[in-house]
């Protein structure tokens, strides 16, 4: 996890990290607790297949009001996408899986072609998780830490931060709990779901179940690790989004 912030580019609703501008376009949607610089890197890694964007609607901005905050997140989410002209590829992790697979359901209602999902470390999304996490900020951010690692040490020997960051993921957390899928059609789209075989919020059987929702080509990988994937897994998982 990165916890340093980063100043907006792009358009509204996007951060862009490529310097150069292929012509396919790869928008990532974060995980709870995470900052667009957690994809920062991505611009070096595969800038040269893909302009590298960060989805950044913010699911609490979306509380507001009588629909339901998923129906408006993905609504919000998908206008600022559906600006971007060429192929499109929406990766998500966990929290994120969620957030892009929503935002390609509104897009293919537009109309939208997606050339490719990916999502990792998330079951399907009509399944509810079993594991729940403390309230408290700080309690949360050691329990995290334990469960899924990836926390920064500082983090753990400083209350004060840690009560800032447990409070972003929190927040997250709290849009995950209130998601709940709504049926609908299938998407038609290349689907990719991806899980560690370490990660202990994942099921193999949580992630075949991604496959009832698209009629498209579905593929599921196992990487070595956890939750979180290191330098070398993300190069593995760079592989795939093709």
């Amino acid at each position: 996890m990165n916890h340093a912030r980063t100043a907006a580019t792009g358009r509204p609703g996007l951060h862009r990290f490529s310097r150069s501008s292929p012509g396919a376009h790869l928008v990532c949607f974060l995980h709870a607790g995470g900052l667009p610089t957690a994809y920062q890197p991505w611009a070096a890694e595969v800038g040269d297949r893909f302009t590298v964007w960060v989805a950044t609607v913010d699911h609490r901005d979306c509380a507001a009001g009588t629909a339901p905050m998923w129906d408006v997140y993905a609504q919000r989410q998908a206008d600022a996408v559906a600006s971007l002209q060429g192929p499109l590829t929406l990766y998500g992790h966990s929290l994120g899986a969620l957030s892009a697979y929503e935002t390609a359901r509104e897009l293919r209602r537009r109309g939208r072609e997606i050339t490719h999902l990916v999502v990792s470390g998330r079951d399907a999304p009509h399944l509810k998780p079993e594991i729940t996490f403390p309230d408290d900020p700080v309690a949360l951010v050691h329990a995290a830490a334990a469960c899924f690692g990836g926390i920064p040490e500082e983090l753990l020997h400083d209350d004060e931060l840690a009560y800032v960051f447990g409070t972003e993921m929190r927040a997250g957390f709290a849009a995950a709990d209130a998601y709940v899928w709504q049926p609908g059609p299938p998407l038609d789209v290349r689907l990719t779901v991806v899980g560690g075989l370490d990660d202990p919020v994942v099921t193999d059987a949580g992630l075949r179940a991604w496959q009832q929702h698209t009629t498209g080509p579905f593929r599921l990988e196992r990487l070595p690790g956890g939750h979180f994937f290191t330098a070398e897994e993300r190069r593995r998982l760079h592989a795939l989004l093709p």
